[in-house]
């Protein structure tokens, strides 16, 4: 069963859901599922899913149920930034905690909070760039931010976004950070950029690629938005690769459940379903999740 918070029927209805600590310790093989099954794991299991992940987890959370009837899964669909800081407060300690990035998971670990071998790499992301449908700044790429057309640009608060970090490394490494932080806007949540973007505020908004080209919508398939134009990648070389990840939270009522549940998210038939999402590091190119 799935409880839907009030801010996701908003976000809905605006055709959009959205949305450095101890460094994580992976193997460097790809991960493969551990053969057989825990003991332990039955029961119901409590899921934090960012809401740019809507889309693709609806679809897996069924083919989980039906391969573990044994299983409940309840899931809650949350901004990442909101999930993050109630973990962090103590005020929920979720069975599986699922990230947009590596930023939101290195807050935790550093914390003390992640179950020590549980935390995954389970899906690739990147980083794009949206601007309004008219695009009035005539940006072309992330060197465009620094031209005097572009007056605003949307990125979200680089200190709790997965996202606004690696773009702010991104704009460093071209050498006009300098040049274009006067223009920043740093919103709060990823999806507000987006947002932004769309109400004219902005010339230009970075956001998570899968974010940029559809709407996350349960049991819908991915939709582009007709609002947005995609202006495309920012270059992967100009910032260090990310990923969306799993872990299980200290704490949890169901922690061999939730190993379940992230050793499923490895699984092939899985991986397709978020390359189908457009969880790719860049345009036809995807590589394998991987484990801690």
């Amino acid at each position: 069963m799935r409880r839907i918070a009030h801010w996701m029927t908003l976000a809905v209805a605006l055709g959009l859901v959205a949305g450095c600590g101890k460094g994580p310790s992976y193997q460097a093989q790809p991960a493969k599922p551990e053969a057989g099954r825990p003991a332990a794991a039955t029961g119901a299991i409590y899921v934090l899913v960012p809401c740019g992940q809507v889309g693709p987890f609806s679809q897996i959370a069924k083919l989980f149920e039906k391969a573990n009837p044994e299983v409940s899964l309840e899931w809650d669909q949350e901004n990442i930034v909101t999930m993050t800081k109630k973990v962090l407060d103590g005020k929920a300690k979720p069975d599986a905690f699922l990230s947009m990035g590596d930023l939101e998971m290195n807050q935790l670990d550093k914390a003390g909070l992640l179950v020590d071998g549980t935390r995954r790499r389970i899906a690739e992301n990147s980083l794009a760039i949206v601007v309004p449908a008219a695009n009035p700044g005539g940006v072309t790429g992330l060197a465009d931010f620094a031209k005097p057309s572009v007056t605003r640009i949307a990125i979200p608060n680089p200190e709790k976004n997965a996202v606004g970090l690696h773009t702010k490394e991104a704009l460093e490494k071209l050498g006009i950070w300098l040049q274009v932080e006067k223009k920043v806007l740093q919103p709060e949540f990823a999806a507000d950029s987006k947002d932004l973007a769309i109400a004219g505020k902005v010339e230009a908004a970075v956001a998570y690629y899968p974010c940029s080209v559809e709407v996350h919508i349960k049991d819908a398939p991915p939709t582009l938005p007709k609002s947005l134009k995609l202006v495309g990648h920012i270059p992967s070389n100009l910032y260090p690769e990310f990923w969306c990840e799993g872990a299980v939270v200290k704490g949890s009522k169901n922690p061999a459940a939730g190993k379940l549940l992230l050793d499923f998210l490895l699984t092939p038939e899985v991986q397709t379903i978020y390359h189908k999402w457009e969880f790719v590091r860049e345009p036809a190119k995807s590589g394998p999740a991987q484990k801690s």
